[in-house]
């Protein structure tokens, strides 16, 4: 699914005329400032390729993708057995995208503030202990609202993958860059779907929040440490 939403626009990508780069040029002398937390070196993506951190976070968008997934999936199938009003449901799923879209937004300012590293560092944080809660708060309705909203909104962070390529290899190529970057969530959504299909035949939903919360525990301590 994937593959065929985005493979098709690689048609679109092309370099722009030397008209185009006359016309950009001075706008971009005139008005474009460097933030400070931007690379003072420009990558290329075969020496991106070459750094640890890459692959650090190529893994934290495969943890954010089991959060996401986790906040807009995984709330029903939690609580249908303790939490019975249909209606209320629907709701928390409305709500939990308002609490997404919101959390895009903020984590994009307190990327902007703070950097990568710290602003992965707490989402990660928030993330790690509310999938774990979500066992347990399931059987109150309003503090599982809540809570399924914590980790809908800290899963906003995933905008935030593009701002630190920026800030950890330049601007160069960014757009291949951050899609390199973004395939992890691939990987992220196997897995999950993997845990998910284990729950139903081996294991409880509370040893799924676990295994869950687990690697987004290590992206929190690997955010801080080597990004």
């Amino acid at each position: 699914m994937f593959c065929a939403l985005f493979l098709p626009s690689i048609i679109f990508v092309r370099s722009p005329t030397p008209d185009e780069v006359c016309e950009l040029t001075p706008l971009m002398d005139e008005s474009f400032e460097m933030s400070p937390l931007t690379s003072s070196y420009n990558y290329s993506v075969g020496e991106m390729l070459k750094t640890f951190k890459f692959y650090v976070l190529y893994i934290i968008v495969m943890t954010m993708s089991l959060a996401l997934l986790a906040g807009t999936e995984l709330y029903k199938e939690l609580a249908r057995e303790t939490i019975l009003d249909d209606h209320f449901l629907n709701v928390i799923g409305a709500v939990l995208a308002i609490a997404n879209a919101f959390g895009r937004l903020l984590w994009g300012v307190i990327m902007d503030k703070i950097g990568a590293k710290w602003a992965l560092f707490a989402a990660f944080l928030i993330i790690t202990p509310s999938l774990v809660t979500l066992y347990w708060t399931r059987y109150f309705p309003w503090p599982y609202l809540i809570n399924v909203c914590v980790v809908s909104f800290s899963s906003g962070i995933f905008t935030g993958i593009a701002p630190a390529l920026v800030e950890l290899f330049g601007h160069r190529d960014i757009s291949l860059k951050y899609s390199l970057c973004l395939s992890g969530e691939l990987f992220g959504c196997a897995l999950f779907y993997i845990l998910s299909v284990g729950s139903v035949k081996f294991y409880s939903d509370l040893v799924f929040l676990v295994l869950l919360a687990i690697p987004c525990g290590l992206s929190c301590i690997s955010s801080l440490i080597f990004i």
